[in-house]
């Protein structure tokens, strides 16, 4: 990989941009869509095992069932999905480092978005690589983040996929 001088101009970022290699700013570029960290062939019966993970790596984690969000107890094994009433929506929120990661429940398998403004240098591109090392982890199965889906990530090239049979994280 080449390294970019610290700060430098790309087309893809506005302004100057501080993500040290090229692949980053096209993968961060900010286009005004969210990008999409999706578990590949999951469902909603892996959000425990998810969240019993998360729970134990993640900086923080906050559940919002309404306007007020609440931290989680790591410690808590209590199960904040079961409060999700019928026609009612939540949000998990997840950091690591700096960076947040949010998952809009309910929705089919695990998914997760960042906005990529919010990636503005090496240590938010850090962030987003031990995310999805830690939720392919938990799940057993490949970690992939795209652009922003309507109707699913098969649709739409990985910009960063991370493996855990083969411990490996590719990019564009």
């Amino acid at each position: 990989m080449t390294t970019q001088p610290a700060d430098h101009d790309c087309e893809p970022r506005p302004g100057t941009c501080r993500l040290p290699e090229p692949w980053m700013c096209d993968v961060f570029h900010v286009d005004g869509s969210l990008r999409d960290i999706t578990v590949t062939d999951t469902d909603d019966t892996d959000w425990q095992r998810v969240l019993r993970h998360l729970r134990t790596t993640a900086d923080q984690l906050t559940w919002y069932d309404g306007p007020e969000g609440r931290d989680l107890d790591p410690n808590d094994t209590s199960d904040p999905f079961a409060t999700i009433q019928d026609g009612c929506a939540a949000t998990l929120g997840v950091r690591y480092g700096h960076t947040w990661f949010s998952a809009h429940l309910p929705v089919d398998g695990i998914e997760f978005s960042l906005w990529p403004d919010g990636i503005e240098d090496g240590a938010h591109v850090a962030d987003v690589l031990r995310f999805l090392t830690e939720l392919g982890t938990a799940c057993d199965r490949p970690a992939v983040l795209t652009a922003e889906t309507v109707t699913g990530h098969h649709q739409l090239p990985p910009l960063i996929t991370y493996d855990p049979a083969t411990e490996a994280v590719t990019h564009l």
